[in-house]
């Protein structure tokens, strides 16, 4: 893939040429247009391997949507394109299936769901850079729930400060990715059982001041439904942020998309 340098900002088009940027970048990319039509891709023998992989592609990227499901709340931390990276990690554990062939192997993150532990939002500041205090948190699978115990800790020390903003606030997010598999038509992948509930839950501190103390507490959050089939194919996700906020028009605390940091804390 080609890289522009010495121009100007250029997006679009020009001839055969198409022009883009990609998030955490700031760079400008080209790439040719053209290649074989879809109605080729969809029919013709030569193309069998990439029919393929556009099947296993298609369940990496449900995998990925999945996952980024259940912190979607929190997502706007990230200063990179966090779907790309997943769907390589889904990509990964999709190659470990021996019991299937190409183009119809299962997605199980529940026997690899370690690999998401620490999983940064985040290339420029990171969590932990940002927020230096040490998070206690539990994952019970039997509840589906999970804790996270912050201490009390005053932010000339504990908060490293992200821009010149006047709020911040802690926020956790939980929910469950479910294994997947290719339906029984061959015609794409859907999770191993139906899925649960709401599929993810957050909540937050109060929002502070950044030149503030801040108090010892708990944030808890239980996404248990009663009804829902919750098995050994199913992955607990416990996501953190450092979210920093500014005033609306109206002088609600409100987040600002791009700052502050996140990562997945813990999953079960």
């Amino acid at each position: 893939m080609a890289r522009v340098k010495q121009l100007d900002q250029i997006t679009g088009s020009i001839g055969n040429l198409s022009f883009y940027t990609r998030k955490g970048s700031d760079q400008i990319f080209v790439r040719t247009k053209g290649g074989a039509s879809k109605e080729k891709i969809k029919r013709n023998p030569e193309f069998e391997n990439v029919r393929k992989n556009n099947k296993e592609f298609g369940g990496c990227s449900k995998m990925s949507k999945q996952i980024r499901l259940t912190f979607f709340d929190l997502a706007h931390v990230a200063d990179y394109n966090l779907s790309s990276v997943l769907c390589s990690l889904a990509k990964n554990i999709q190659k470990a299936d021996m019991e299937n062939p190409v183009g119809e192997r299962s997605i199980r993150l529940s026997r690899f769901r370690a690999m998401l532990t620490g999983f940064s939002f985040n290339n420029n500041n990171r969590f932990d850079t940002l927020l230096r205090i040490a998070l206690q948190s539990s994952i019970g699978r039997e509840t589906q729930q999970a804790t996270v115990n912050i201490p009390a800790f005053a932010c000339s020390f504990g908060l490293h400060l992200q821009g010149n903003y006047a709020l911040f606030r802690i926020s956790i997010s939980l929910g469950v990715a479910t294994d997947l598999q290719l339906n029984t038509q061959k015609s794409g992948y859907e999770p191993v059982h139906s899925t649960l509930g709401l599929g993810y839950k957050t909540t937050s501190t109060p929002w502070y001041s950044t030149q503030a103390s801040i108090p010892e507490q708990q944030l808890l959050l239980n996404i248990n439904e009663p009804s829902a089939n919750f098995t050994d194919d199913d992955t607990l996700i416990l996501t953190v942020a450092l979210e920093f906020g500014t005033l609306d028009a109206f002088g609600n605390p409100t987040p600002v998309k791009g700052a502050g940091a996140g990562k997945i804390l813990g999953v079960g």
